[in-house]
């Protein structure tokens, strides 16, 4: 029986090749989406979950107080780890993990060659116990047994060193430390929050000896007991700030122990952490909502292409029913078809995914292997998703289907309005309202990345280039480059500054009075050159910072935005001219100047409160030289900048960035979104189009007679074309109402994750409806005018 099922089936299949077409296609789309993002879902829900000891392992977060908005941070203290494993028996391991010099690049000089790095971290040595390292030269137990030694990852080791042998090799780090290479580990899994590339002991530094509950720089991990009660640990944690710290100095008030496994997805809301591989679980679940709509949108192609061709397969159902054939048979027969159908579209689609995963990853920038693709989750995944797709795409074709009667033999009338048209109909409009909701939020997300790029920053960030000099040896190697810099001919200007803004710029309070315990939390950046010019930001009171500071001088210059002023109650920028600003600078530092407003930021924040200050002993060091250039052949002005760089610190590596490529970074997530959400919806919409033709093809079909008879009375192409048209693009129309509030509210919600944002204007909705509708038009004019264009001769001579 099940043989005959197959054979009768395939049959079918072959019998009826545009349907056929029409929905492999479809379905293979739907199915190759879902597979890739099933992938990239499935590695990102794996984040951290390989550590033998995952379970039982923490990062310690600190909610700040009221002076700090009640932030959450993934810093603290380095103070916090060391006493809370003092503390709480209940605490096996305790790492602390800072990058090197607080995550700015690192310069390596290995011999007589320069290296630059950005994943150089310090921690303590449980590290290694806690997260598994495996060690392939050296081990873990003596790694830091000996002081000043770092270990490589295997990678790491590679770039340095090639094939030559590492362990014993000297590496100095920015002019500073001479490290040793004690030993080698695998690199770390791709999909662990662990972004280390080298580690140093954090005890060989100040940062580990010297302990203090102030500067809030360094991440903390603990690994508890198994089983331990992890709330009340927590509270244990939070009662030792009352312990250690001062009322007056409590600038946190709260530890969470956050599970290692959830970091990767769940730290939106966590400031301040250092790895680089931060997800959304908001992301996952909106592509895994997008995905499934494709499929979903998928299946609904074939409930529509099955039903509308059961009119040419009634007479055949009917003869199996008056041959003896009972409904169960029937259901069977019609479930085997979709299950082979469903099996050759899986096939296909899986063979698509992995020729179009490096498509799928210059586009959405989402990181994917072919390995992931054979992962056993993804095998597992598709024998339900061949189940799932069987029973939902097939129910309502092998319920209707298998409910003709026998009298069709004899009657061939058609209800109008009958239930499977009306459920058909109500399943395009759904293809549509979807299709209506994509349209809509792209064009609004893409509409919003133009309005950030093209804001006004209250500063410029195009044409500059800012270069690293916080490895130089001496003071004097960074005012020999910056004199270097300033006789290139298309160098404009060039600052001294301690980061480019929004960067690594020190946080500090400014307070109305000297006797405050709270205040304004800033960021406050020390500059040594002219910063307005370089930057074009716009003075509106007072002076630029001198340029200049005579022997002697211990006044602290400072230039202060106007969300400063603000906070300070001064009626007009004048008034605070030479005013006392009371920070943590001391009580020499006075108001020289107030620029305008600058998004120093990302523009989901609000501008906040920003301070440059130039001093003859400034607590903060010269890190970044700003340059502003003007050129036409940036190849070889950047050549002409690096040669002037290797001629004043020749033992330091040339790290550089551009500032406008920063900027564009901090929307680096939204970017995807936009090429994500651009992606699904033209597959979404090219999926529901396949649909539309096949059913105006069937409906074509079935009014053959009808428009013969038409022709011959007079009927033009133009009259029939639109008599054909008008009932799809009705259901087009009622799907744009249901549409567009619905893509109204999600877009709105999401726009409210901006400070700075566009407005939802009426023209977008205007344009996805008049876009869904051109596409219908187009999709169901094809068959029409074909239809249309028929010789009616033919269609009318069996009457």
């Amino acid at each position: 029986m099940i043989r005959n099922y197959f054979k009768i089936a395939w049959r079918n299949i072959r019998s009826n090749k545009l349907f056929t077409a029409l929905n492999i296609a479809g379905l293979a789309i739907g199915l190759c989406v879902c597979m890739i993002l099933f992938s990239f879902v499935n590695t990102e829900l794996g984040f951290d979950k390989m550590y033998s000891n995952s379970e039982d392992i923490y990062r310690v977060n600190m909610e700040t107080s009221e002076e700090y908005n009640f932030e959450t941070w993934a810093t603290m203290p380095n103070a916090v780890g060391p006493a809370i494993a003092q503390d709480i028996p209940q605490v096996k391991l305790m790492t602390r993990l800072i990058k090197d010099d607080f995550g700015a690049t690192a310069s390596l000089k290995i011999g007589d060659k320069n290296f630059t790095e950005n994943r150089l971290y310090l921690a303590d040595s449980a590290i290694f116990k806690m997260f598994d390292f495996k060690f392939l030269e050296g081990n873990s137990n003596d790694a830091f047994s000996k002081p000043k030694s770092i270990v490589l990852s295997q990678s790491a080791k590679i770039r340095l060193f090639g094939n030559q042998d590492a362990m014993g090799q000297l590496i100095i780090v920015n002019n500073i430390n001479t490290l040793q290479v004690s030993g080698i580990y695998a690199d770390l899994p791709k999909n662990s929050v662990m972004d280390i590339d080298m580690v140093y002991n954090i005890m060989d530094t100040w940062m580990g000896t010297n302990v203090y509950w102030s500067n809030a720089s360094y991440e903390t991990y603990l690994q508890l007991e198994p089983n331990s009660n992890v709330s009340n640990l927590q509270n244990q944690a939070t009662g030792l700030i009352d312990k250690y710290v001062d009322k007056d100095n409590q600038y946190f008030t709260k530890f969470i122990f956050q599970p290692l496994t959830e970091i990767h997805l769940h730290s939106a809301h966590v400031r301040e952490a250092y790895s680089s591989k931060m997800g959304s679980i908001t992301a996952i679940k909106s592509l895994l909502f997008l995905s499934l709509l494709v499929l979903l949108i998928a299946c609904i192609n074939y409930m529509n292409l099955a039903t509308a061709n059961a009119q040419k397969r009634a007479k055949g159902i009917g003869i199996n029913k008056v041959l003896g054939a009972n409904r169960r048979q029937m259901l069977s027969l019609f479930y085997v078809e979709t299950g082979i159908m469903v099996f050759l579209s899986i096939a296909i689609g899986y063979a698509v995914s992995f020729l179009t995963l490096p498509l799928f990853k210059s586009i959405t920038g989402n990181e994917l292997s072919y390995q992931d693709l054979l992962d056993t989750p993804i095998l597992i995944g598709l024998l339900i998703i061949w189940i799932l797709v069987t029973l939902v795409a097939g129910s309502y074709p092998a319920i209707s289907m298998s409910n003709i009667s026998p009298l069709i033999l004899v009657n061939k009338s058609k209800k109008k309005g009958s239930a499977s048209e009306l459920i058909r109909k109500g399943l395009v409009v759904f293809q549509f309202a979807a299709s209506i909701v994509l349209i809509i939020a792209v064009t609004i997300i893409l509409q919003q990345m133009a309005f950030i790029k093209n804001r006004n920053l209250g500063y410029d960030p195009n044409g500059i280039v800012a270069v690293s000099v916080k490895s130089a040896e001496t003071e004097q190697q960074v005012e020999s480059l910056i004199k270097g810099l300033e006789r290139l001919v298309n160098v404009e200007s060039v600052s001294a500054v301690q980061s480019m803004p929004g960067a690594n710029e020190s946080g500090r309070s400014v307070y109305k009075m000297a006797t405050d315990g709270t205040g304004l939390p800033i960021a406050s950046c020390r500059t040594d050159g002219n910063i307005v010019n370089t930057l074009k930001l716009k003075v509106i009171a007072g002076n630029e910072l001198p340029e200049t500071i005579p022997e002697g001088d211990s006044i602290i210059y400072s230039l202060i935005n106007e969300k400063i002023l603000n906070y300070l109650d001064y009626k007009t920028p004048e008034d605070a001219i030479g005013k006392i600003i009371h920070t943590e600078l001391g009580s020499m530092a006075i108001i020289t100047g107030v620029v305008e407003n600058f998004n120093f930021n990302s523009l989901k924040e609000s501008v906040g409160g920003y301070m440059y200050y130039k001093s003859r002993k400034a607590p903060e060091g010269i890190r970044t030289l700003l340059v502003r250039y003007n050129t036409q052949d940036l190849s070889k002005f950047m050549s002409q900048l690096q040669q002037t760089f290797n001629e004043a610190l020749p033992n330091t590596a040339f790290d550089y960035q551009f500032l406008d490529r920063h900027v564009a970074q901090l929307y680096a997530s939204e970017e995807k979104t936009a090429s994500t959400a651009t992606l699904f919806s033209v597959l979404a919409i090219f999926i529901a189009c396949l649909g539309l033709f096949g059913l105006a093809a069937f409906t074509a079909e079935q009014r053959t007679k009808e428009i013969g008879v038409r022709k011959v009375l007079g009927a033009t192409v133009t009259g029939i074309t639109r008599l054909l048209s008008k009932d799809f693009l009705k259901l087009v129309l009622v799907a744009f109402v249901i549409a567009a509030p619905v893509a109204y509210l999600i877009m709105r919600n999401w726009l409210l994750d901006f400070a700075y944002r566009t407005e939802i204007s009426w023209w977008v909705f205007a344009f996805a409806g008049i876009a869904a509708l051109c596409i219908a038009l187009i999709t169901v004019s094809f068959q029409a005018i074909k239809a249309a264009m028929a010789n009616p001769v033919k269609s009318l001579r069996t009457e």
